[in-house]
């Protein structure tokens, strides 16, 4: 099967309560920022489609915004550029589908169990909050080289540039939102949003797993910098992280132009 598919009915590809991971790829958006939201299917037709998002509070995108929507059917990861055209009750986004469809083949992304010195502020807040704390906290970084009067502790962690596990106490059960401030290397601490994706019961407490939502392209790089180095050290190869297209803000197509 091609991996570019000139489709004119997308209904195949996406059938309700189907998982959906949209980047933002709107020529205004922040270039240097990865920006996510994830969702599921909640209706479906030839070049249009609804989804549920777990996150609201985005009304002002409507009729602006473009996005990638990254998922998977018939055995493969496929993704294609949609329109926001409306949204409905807050947080159901509807879309129209344009363009070729990509089909790629699913990539594990590295991980690595760590130590660092780490804080996560939680919080039942919503993202639009969430986004002006990482504002301020980012320009108060360039500024002060420190953060706002936060104590990082040195915090058993598994890494990657999509996400963080970690293992938290029975009284700090996580927030569907969340601000990571994680320290790598040298340089100022990684600040990136992240939405808790699942969450186990064990015997320190909860084991939690958190997808990065918002974050420097610029802090993906030096997390995978970090995670390669951890592989290699053990002896083990490490496929760079833009390998998952859930990662990137681009298509196939534009990696693939001759230079």
């Amino acid at each position: 099967m091609s991996p570019h598919l000139l489709c004119n009915d997308y209904s195949r590809y996406f059938s309700p309560r189907q998982k959906v991971y949209l980047v933002n790829m709107s020529e205004e958006r922040n270039s240097d920022i990865y920006e996510s939201l994830s969702g599921v299917v909640t209706k479906s037709s030839v070049d249009s489609l609804e989804l549920m998002i777990t996150h609201g509070g985005h009304d002002s995108e409507a009729g602006k915004v473009t996005y990638k929507l990254t998922s998977e059917a018939l055995g493969s990861g496929i993704q294609v550029l949609a329109d926001l055209v409306g949204i409905v009750t807050g947080n159901n986004f509807q879309f129209r589908m344009h363009g070729t469809l990509e089909l790629f083949q699913r990539r594990i992304v590295p991980r690595a169990e760590l130590s660092a010195k780490m804080f996560q502020l939680r919080g039942s807040f919503p993202l639009a909050f969430f986004k002006k704390e990482w504002r301020r906290v980012m320009d108060h970084l360039r500024s002060n080289g420190v953060l706002p009067g936060l104590v990082l502790q040195e915090t058993a962690i598994n890494l990657s540039a999509g996400g963080i596990g970690i293992t938290v106490d029975t009284n700090n059960r996580p927030t569907p939102l969340s601000m990571f401030f994680i320290e790598l290397d040298d340089g100022l601490p990684v600040c990136t949003l992240a939405e808790t994706v699942w969450e186990q019961h064990v015997e320190e407490g909860f084991r939690c797993g958190f997808r990065f939502i918002h974050i420097l392209k610029s802090d993906q790089e030096r997390i995978n910098r970090c995670i390669s180095d951890a592989i290699r050290k053990e002896g083990g190869t490490h496929l760079d992280y833009k390998r998952n297209w859930v990662l990137v803000d681009k298509m196939v197509a534009e990696l693939r132009k001759p230079e």
